[in-house]
């Protein structure tokens, strides 16, 4: 970068990491400054945040002071939000939100901390953000963030609440819906409770970009059908849990096969799709070469395993990443309740999950599937209105 721009952008190139130039910086969430570097560049930017101080000391290293002055001080943005953000919200998208659900075979693998995360993340970025505690009965999201809603999802459910009402802000720059403990389980949902949270999300979610359902553990069937209606499909798993990981990956696909079957003879026009994608997240990983391998390791079962003996459907796993196990960093955010992001975002778990949700704020990766119908949220609304 010449002088003068690498000092006004605080932005410092280190090394080229998988054609990504990996780039150093203060505030690595705002794309305008991102698009700005890959095309001053020519590459594609990886960015990660650096300390402030470390940051301004290499800068003046290799590339001095910049006609003789110091670079100028950053003000601090408010609590979840970057400052750019809150001055000018992002624009409204006319194909509605993009769904994410996350989900893993059994407890204690970190999909909650994912969800919390991500959630963070997306609205640091500058998106709106719908959190939703889908795992009825625990309240994990509010445990952890120590946030107890007055209304959550039990009270729609059973017709004491509107969904508008559930819907709370938190300090982090995005909203929850919560959960209650010990009253409900999502696997007891029946087909017309399905029907009314269909009708009333449908219309809560075109008020965000990003929808993000933080699933309970295990593979009951409302369970599996709440993450294959989700336009992403995330499964967490860990080095210790990867067969749990594998078991989850085999028995929704085994779910989605039956639900496109099903819709392809229920549905007219209705073209199935052949590929069930799901996304990996390998947490607590010791580093990141070790998420790679086991990532390997499970594409290899899958070939092997399921989609040699199929004939008509496919599984392809993608990759969403590594998430490096910092118990240190781990154990001060379930102390003080507050997303890792949020008071460690210099800690490597943190960068790990803001690399990742840059990968959904892309239109061009392969994780944005093709909409095979013509209303936002029709897939969501197909898979979970029918009795399959």
């Amino acid at each position: 970068l010449p002088s003068a721009m690498a000092l006004r952008r605080r932005a410092l190139p280190v090394r080229v990491v998988d054609d990504c130039l990996l780039v150093a910086m203060l505030k690595p969430d705002e794309p305008v400054e991102i698009k700005s570097l890959e095309l001053l560049t020519g590459y594609r930017i990886r960015p990660a945040v650096a300390p402030k101080d470390a940051l301004f000391g290499a800068l003046k290293k290799y590339y001095g002071n910049g006609n003789g002055k110091k670079p100028q001080k950053m003000t601090k943005a408010p609590a979840g939000v970057s400052r750019k953000a809150a001055a000018k919200p992002p624009k409204k998208q006319e194909h509605g939100p993009v769904t994410i659900s996350v989900i893993s075979n059994k407890g204690g693998v970190g999909n909650t901390h994912l969800s919390i995360k991500m959630a963070y993340s997306l609205a640091r970025k500058g998106a709106r953000v719908l959190l939703n505690d889908a795992d009825l009965g625990n309240a994990d999201v509010s445990n952890k963030l120590k946030i107890f809603p007055k209304f959550h999802l039990m009270d729609f459910l059973a017709k004491r609440k509107e969904m508008a009402e559930l819907l709370y802000r938190t300090r982090y720059g995005f909203d929850l819906i919560a959960s209650s403990y010990g009253e409900f389980k999502l696997a007891n949902l029946y087909h017309a409770q399905k029907l009314k949270f269909i009708k009333h999300f449908r219309t809560i979610a075109q008020r965000y970009e990003f929808v993000i359902f933080d699933l309970g553990a295990g593979i009951g069937r409302t369970v599996m059908d709440f993450a294959l209606a989700a336009d992403h499909t995330i499964i967490v798993t860990t080095p210790q849990d990867v067969i749990s990981g594998y078991a989850c990956a085999r028995a929704i696909f085994s779910r989605f096969k039956e639900i496109e079957e099903s819709m392809e003879g229920k549905l007219s026009n209705y073209e199935p799709r052949l590929t069930f994608s799901p996304i990996m997240a390998i947490n607590q990983t010791s580093n990141l070469r070790q998420g790679q391998k086991i990532f390997q390791a499970l594409c290899k079962a899958a070939n092997t395993k399921i989609n040699s003996r199929e004939a008509k459907f496919r599984i392809k796993f993608e990759y969403l990443g590594a998430i490096h196990y910092d118990s240190g960093a781990l154990r001060t955010a379930e102390i003080k309740k507050r997303p890792l992001l949020n008071i460690m975002p210099h800690a490597k778990p943190a960068q790990s999950i803001h690399h990742m949700t840059s990968k959904f704020l892309n239109p061009d990766t392969d994780y944005f599937p093709k909409v095979k119908f013509k209303h936002p949220l029709g897939r969501f609304a197909a898979i979970l209105s029918r009795r399959f």
